[in-house]
């Protein structure tokens, strides 16, 4: 069964909008169809932002066990240090994550830093992905 990782940028669009491909993807994992999986360290990102999404930390937590997103423990420095040439250093916990988890794809948002062609160039296996890619991939 395939497994993608999700960043914070995935997580939180799923929790705002019903109708967007980031909480499309999340009805894969809750029907099991994909094997959805984050990190303590992608929750806690969340968690720095339920001001701005006016989610409490307790709404976080129940959207990820509702919809059977494994949370794999915190990314320690130590398992993050391989990861770090490759990305910026916020992002580096993202890859490491992806990579310990054995994921097929990170699903990511983060045009900025992860999405770009050397970026996803660097951590293959591994494939960086928006939502809506996985979703078509899915699809077909």
């Amino acid at each position: 069964m395939i497994k993608v990782f999700l960043d914070a940028s995935v997580i939180i669009p799923a929790l705002l909008s019903p109708t967007g491909g980031s909480f499309k993807l999340v009805q894969f994992i809750k029907l099991k169809a994909i094997i959805g999986i984050t990190s303590r360290t992608v929750i806690e990102e969340v968690e720095d932002n339920s001001v701005k999404i006016r989610k409490s930390a307790k709404e976080i937590r129940q959207f990820m066990h509702d919809n059977s997103i494994l949370i794999r423990k915190r990314i320690s420095l130590a398992e993050a240090k391989p990861y770090k040439s490759t990305v910026v250093e916020k992002d580096v916990h993202v890859i490491a994550g992806a990579k310990l988890t054995k994921c097929d794809f990170l699903v990511t948002l983060d045009k900025k830093h992860l999405l770009k062609p050397d970026i996803r160039k660097l951590v293959k296996p591994l494939k960086v992905i928006t939502p809506q890619e996985l979703l078509e991939e899915l699809v077909k």
